[in-house]
């Protein structure tokens, strides 16, 4: 048992001895019994029924490849290789979630209107223009919080400072001058 991890049956049995008050021991022995009792069900053909899902047996998918093949394996320790025949499983385990469990999200993004890329072109321009070339590197979400989320207003206010040719090295500058004008706006 890996006693370090928290997912699988060391969870498990970690769940049990300390929220329920098992022993080490009873603990290991319930839930190898669960296991092996769903196990059992499986290889009997019948579907085990879990709160997340079902988990049932199927018949391995054709493949053009034999029940049966030699294979090639080395000993970690001497380095010796051997050859050993390797049997290939007549059935393969599936797993179907439970459908309530399943939450799906809002769906892809409404399509940007024309005028929202319009502006998104411009305030690249702009900040192009106050020496910002490369526009990918630069923080634009943060310099729209210091414009409170108004983008009609950073515009205007880029425009102005374009007009008065103003050049910013770094976009800590940028952002800090927004929205110092911000709040003297407000």
């Amino acid at each position: 048992m890996n006693w370090r991890s928290t997912a699988g049956k060391s969870g498990l049995i970690q769940m049990l001895m300390k929220e329920h008050g098992f022993s080490k021991r009873k603990a290991e022995k319930a839930v190898n019994a669960v296991f092996d009792c769903m196990a059992r069900a499986l290889r009997l053909g019948e579907v085990v029924e879990l709160p997340i899902g079902w988990i049932h047996t199927a018949a391995r998918p054709p493949a053009k490849r034999e029940k049966q093949k030699w294979q090639r394996f080395r000993n970690i320790q001497t380095k010796k290789i051997s050859r050993s025949i390797v049997n290939y499983p007549d059935k393969i385990i599936r797993f179907r979630a439970n459908p309530r469990l399943i939450v799906k999200g809002p769906g892809p993004p409404a399509p940007l209107s024309p005028d929202v890329i319009n502006k998104g072109e411009e305030l690249e321009q702009l900040l192009s223009r106050l020496g910002f070339p490369d526009v990918t590197g630069l923080d634009v979400e943060s310099l729209l919080g210091a414009a409170d989320g108004n983008l009609d207003w950073l515009l205007s206010r880029l425009r102005t400072l374009v007009g008065e040719e103003r050049i910013f090295t770094n976009d800590l500058d940028l952002r800090a001058f927004v929205q110092q004008l911000y709040w003297v706006r407000k």
